[in-house]
């Protein structure tokens, strides 16, 4: 939910914009009515392809980028609504001096006054409105989804004293779960149900309570934990952020991080998406998107089958490992009988798989319709929900059952393929489906995984995209 924030008041933003640039022109054609016996320019043909088109797009771009810039898009920047004008209206005279620009780079006065200040006007005034509407419902609701599961560090006095800045000034950025111990506090202030365990627990807590932040505030975190800490945080994805009067952690990179009303030091702010990354990201999403409102009619067809078949969920919903070591929620449409997991120990002389996976080929929890949907591999369409959410990528190493990997840290050969393999997003599709699906044996899916993370480029993503169908087309197994 955390990842669609941003594109989620980006989009928000456009449509403020959009809305702002039609009352513009009403109010502009209403104050010109001879406008239209010289040259009338429809709204529409303000966003068609014409000589319009160009400087409306610069203008759309232009609000975004400022609004990004003052940190509009950014939750945890949200601190009060002063702050919300003021990055409201510097944007605003950005945009209008971009316009001033744009004029006279083009040599010519695309858009003309009458049309220009009634429009940045208009946007300023309709995005403040709807960004501090936005803000005071977030501050009203009881788990803002802005929010990001957080513990503290710290049982003492300064835990306390945190824990209390973030409800009054970050309530709807931080939603606290609990505190940790540091391994030198001895007198905790902290309630005993609001101590979840020591720095050392912080791995299992981190998938029990779905985990995105870390905030110090201790002043006697002692230097093993602390290292060990930011090793767990930069291979989960965890943010840590610390008071200014805290150095536990040493990092080759600090930056100053604003979080409601709080400044802190970031600490693991350090690796950022590369281009590449974004660009991956970007794709995905539009694929998603696209094809989500193409092929709902169809799924919501396969959904009603498998509900009627025999009254069971639709979705089955198995814990997977991703990126980082972190759990997440792995949809599918069900193939099998209800409480089929249940059966898998009675069944485990049937295995016809090596290593760690679990297939049968004639499996007979398997429904008929699910014969219908693994065949045709119809059945891993619900992941795209994981990909929308940004737990999956389409292209990717194939997630396991967490219970498949149990144990895998004292294998040293599996270890660093278990280490890689979280380096990045786990896909729908990957190297080793379409080299040759779940017929291939456990040690060579070890293989393309690592030549896949080994050898990432967005044209091998692309090969195995167009190689997807045909596989799946042939029926050669599930994805």
């Amino acid at each position: 939910m955390q990842r669609l924030i941003g594109p989620a008041l980006a989009l928000l933003d456009a449509l403020c914009v959009a809305v702002a640039l039609f009352g513009a022109w009403a109010f502009w054609t209403w104050r010109s009515p001879n406008l239209g016996l010289l040259v009338y320019v429809p709204y529409s043909e303000l966003w068609l392809p014409n000589r319009f088109i160009t400087a409306g797009g610069l203008v759309v771009a232009a609000w975004l980028f400022s609004l990004r810039r003052a940190g509009l898009h950014d939750p945890a920047r949200l601190e009060n609504s002063v702050a919300i004008a003021g990055g409201v209206s510097r944007s605003a005279v950005l945009v209008g001096l971009g316009i001033l620009l744009e004029n006279f780079l083009l040599g010519e006065r695309v858009y003309p006054k009458g049309l220009v200040v009634p429009f940045v006007g208009g946007s300023w005034a309709l995005l403040l409105v709807v960004r501090l509407m936005v803000f005071r419902l977030l501050l009203r609701l009881e788990r803002p989804p802005t929010a990001l599961n957080a513990v503290i560090v710290g049982v003492e006095e300064d835990g306390v004293k945190m824990a209390e800045r973030l409800e009054r000034d970050a309530r709807h950025v931080v939603c606290l779960v609990g505190h940790l111990r540091g391994g030198a506090e001895t007198s905790p202030l902290v309630a005993d149900a609001r101590i979840l365990g020591g720095v050392d627990d912080l791995s299992e807590l981190v998938n029990r309570h779905r985990l995105g932040m870390v905030i110090l505030a201790t002043r006697s975190l002692p230097r093993a934990e602390a290292l060990s800490l930011a090793v767990l945080a930069d291979r989960m994805g965890l943010r840590v952020l610390q008071a200014p009067y805290s150095w536990g952690v040493v990092s080759p990179r600090l930056g100053m991080a604003r979080l409601g009303g709080l400044d802190l030091i970031d600490l693991v702010g350090i690796e950022y998406p590369t281009l590449a990354e974004q660009g991956k990201r970007t794709f995905d999403l539009v694929v998603v998107l696209i094809g989500g409102v193409l092929l709902s009619p169809f799924f919501l067809l396969v959904a009603l089958v498998v509900k009627l078949q025999d009254g069971g969920p639709v979705f089955y919903v198995s814990r997977r490992t991703g990126r980082g070591g972190r759990m997440f929620g792995f949809y599918k449409f069900r193939s099998m009988v209800v409480h089929a997991d249940g059966q898998r120990a009675a069944l485990a002389d049937r295995n016809e798989a090596d290593g760690r996976l679990f297939k049968i080929r004639d499996d007979p929890r398997i429904t008929p319709f699910g014969q219908f949907l693994r065949r045709t591999s119809i059945d891993e369409f619900p992941q795209l929900l994981n990909v929308l959410r940004g737990e999956m990528n389409l292209v990717g190493p194939r997630p396991l059952p967490s219970g498949d990997l149990a144990g895998i840290e004292g294998d040293a050969e599996m270890r660093y393929w278990f280490d890689l393999r979280h380096k990045v997003n786990p896909g729908i599709t990957g190297l080793w489906q379409v080299s040759g699906r779940s017929g291939s044996g456990f040690a060579e899916m070890v293989r393309h995984d690592i030549h896949y993370i080994q050898n990432w480029s967005p044209w091998l993503d692309l090969q195995i995209l167009a190689k997807t169908l045909p596989a799946v087309l042939r029926g050669r197994g599930a994805m």
